[in-house]
């Protein structure tokens, strides 16, 4: 499903960022190559624990149902989100998985950063993102917050 709508977009964002769903999110950028908020995004599926929190919300108990874990090859975004809680900011981030969970937690709003676009850096022939984590937004910090309790 493609979808182009602000609030849809944010709300991609924040279900991708909690693991229910598989989605791209287009990145956005004005004339300047400035980063902004992304405009489009599209969902590919909803994960195994997309399905079984469906169920949990129709009444159904998730025990009944065979929920493997699948197989991500980086970091989950709110688990990524859980390791960088007591940082220091600005944080730099370069390995491509991280910047990933940071894309998805900023285009959730728990995060304010920047993401470069991929470029090539002196020391490698490949070219590089870098994203740069200002701080973890009172949103994303009431989240951790509830997830604490």
């Amino acid at each position: 499903m493609h979808v182009t709508d602000a609030q849809d977009v944010r709300r991609v964002s924040v279900l991708k960022a909690t693991g229910l769903i598989e989605a791209t999110i287009d990145p956005a950028f004005d004339t300047g190559g400035c980063y902004r908020l992304a405009q489009a995004a599209l969902v590919i599926c909803i994960t195994d624990e997309g399905h079984a929190e469906i169920h949990n919300l129709r009444g159904r108990s998730s025990t009944d149902l065979p929920v493997p874990k699948t197989a991500r090859a980086g970091p989950e975004p709110l688990d990524y989100l859980r390791t960088i809680e007591r940082s220091t900011f600005p944080l730099r981030v370069q390995d491509p998985r991280e910047i990933g969970c940071v894309e998805t937690l900023k285009q959730a709003g728990f995060v304010d950063a920047a993401i470069s676009p991929a470029l090539a850096w002196k020391d490698s022939s490949e070219p590089q993102e870098l994203a740069v984590i200002r701080r973890i937004t009172p949103f994303g910090r009431a989240h951790l917050a509830r997830r604490t309790k």
